[in-house]
C-alpha cells in the first residue's frame, strides 16, 4: 500500500466517522429515549452491526481495502450511538410536580411528568388498600405559556393547564385552582 493509498484510506475513514456521528445523534433525537423505555441502546445494536455489515459486503467486492473501514466502522458507530443515548438522558431527565385540588371533598391530584411528557389525575383515598384511584392519564404538550393534557376517550380529549389552574376537567370544567405539593 502506497503513501497516497494510506493517505486516501484515512481520509474516507475520517469521512465515515464524521458521518457516523451526525447520523447517530439524529437517529436518537428522534428516539427521544426516556430511562423506563423498554426500548433500550441493545435493541438497536441488529440495525447499527446490520448495515455496517452489509454497506462492507457490498464495497468488499469493489475494493477490499475500503471495507476493512465499515467492518471497524460496525463497533465504533455502536459506541458513538451509546454515548449519545446516554447523555440524551443525562441531559433529559425525568421530573414529575405534583398538584393537589379538592372537588366534592374529593382529594384529587394531579402529576404532570416531563420525559416522558405524561400526565396523570388521581384519586387519593386515605382508608383504602389502594390509596390511588386512577380518574385520568394521557400525554402533555406544551403550548405557548401552558401545557395541554391529552386523553382518548373515543375522540382526543383535551385539559388545560396554566398559571396553577386546571381548565376543563370533565368533572368540573370551570378553572379549578391546584396547590403545587412541594
Amino acid at each position: 500500500m502506497t503513501k497516497s493509498e494510506t493517505k486516501l484510506l484515512i481520509g474516507i475513514g475520517v469521512l465515515i466517522l464524521l458521518i457516523d456521528i451526525l447520523l447517530m445523534k439524529y437517529w436518537v433525537s428522534k428516539i427521544q429515549p426516556y430511562p423506563w423505555m423498554s426500548d433500550s441502546v441493545e435493541s438497536h445494536k441488529l440495525e447499527i452491526f446490520g448495515i455496517n455489515i452489509l454497506i462492507g459486503i457490498i464495497v468488499f467486492f469493489n475494493r477490499k481495502k475500503l471495507s476493512i473501514l465499515f467492518f471497524i466502522n460496525t463497533i465504533v458507530c455502536y459506541w458513538i450511538f451509546s454515548f449519545f443515548w446516554n447523555s440524551y438522558l443525562e441531559n433529559n431527565p425525568y421530573s414529575q410536580t405534583i398538584y393537589d385540588f379538592k372537588i366534592d371533598n374529593r382529594n384529587i391530584q394531579l402529576r404532570i411528568s416531563e420525559n416522558p411528557n405524561t400526565y396523570g389525575i388521581y384519586e387519593l383515598n386515605p382508608n383504602s388498600v389502594d390509596s390511588l384511584k386512577v380518574i385520568e392519564m394521557g400525554m402533555n404538550e406544551k403550548r405557548g405559556d401552558s401545557i395541554v393534557l391529552k386523553w382518548w376517550n373515543g375522540k382526543i380529549q383535551e385539559m388545560y393547564f396554566y398559571d396553577d389552574n386546571l381548565i376543563g376537567l370533565p368533572e368540573n370544567p370551570n378553572s379549578i385552582e391546584l396547590n403545587k405539593k412541594e
